[in-house]
């Protein structure tokens, strides 16, 4: 890329985060999916680009982690809020949020285990207690992770999303596309369309096990297209689970 298109693509960039880029995060902390922040955008932003914030604030909110969780989870967080004064001016100011505050980005409770549990877990790696999923022990997978999330808090609780494969059907040859139908032919519209709205740009990526997530987990898992990996780090448990 010369010069002039870097700066354009640059310039581009920072007109369209200026011009949307507080809605889409916005909309985004609401559980709208990525098609359906862009057709309720005022400004007429690309797709991909609206993508390209949008991942970027999941991320920054941890929403969606690149590696497995672990004790940085716990650690002190750089957020924004927004302010009004009593004139209607409105200004942002940087806040941090620890473990024991409130997940204001994802508008979810923090975790209610005891401070001294966190505290523990914040100052050294997590001791994974390791179990396998057995309905037959452990009843109906849905019933089961809805009582971790319940006892432990959503926002330190994550799945394991292999759905890379997803990213690459335009490009293979080698029966991908019929791998990735397989995959969310069992979801409903909205289910499927947050899973294609999300750019899987490595094999695994790490998903906060929200009631979104939840629900997409139980419906691939019952249709036998899931094995993988669920994560309550503010109870160091983590379960794995075999399609």
């Amino acid at each position: 890329m010369d010069e002039t298109n870097y700066f354009q693509s640059a310039l581009s960039g920072f007109v369209t985060e200026a011009a949307c880029g507080g809605a889409v995060r916005h909309l985004t902390d609401l559980g709208y999916t990525l098609d359906q922040v862009v057709d309720r955008l005022d400004y007429p932003a690309p797709r991909a680009k609206v993508q390209r914030i949008m991942m970027a604030y999941l991320f920054e909110s941890r929403v969606l982690l690149r590696k497995e969780p672990s004790a940085e989870l716990f650690a002190p967080q750089e957020q924004f809020v927004q302010e009004q004064d009593a004139y209607g001016r409105r200004s942002m100011r940087k806040v941090m949020v620890d473990c024991k505050g409130q997940n204001n980005l994802t508008n979810t409770a923090d975790v209610t285990m005891t401070s001294q549990r966190k505290e523990t877990a914040q100052m050294r790696s997590i001791l994974w207690k390791e179990s396998i999923y057995d309905p037959r022990r452990d009843g109906k997978l849905t019933e089961l992770l809805h009582r971790k999330c319940e006892k432990y808090g959503e926002t330190y609780s994550y799945v394991s999303c292999p759905f890379g494969k997803l990213a690459d059907d335009q490009y293979s040859q080698n029966g991908a596309e019929t791998i990735a139908e397989e995959i969310i032919s069992c979801l409903n519209g909205r289910q499927r369309e947050y899973l294609q709205g999300i750019r899987w740009d490595q094999p695994v990526l790490y998903h906060r096990l929200n009631q979104r997530m939840l629900e997409i987990l139980s419906k691939l898992y019952e249709a036998g297209v899931y094995g993988g990996v669920c994560f309550f780090a503010a109870g160091q448990e983590k379960i794995t689970i075999s399609p």
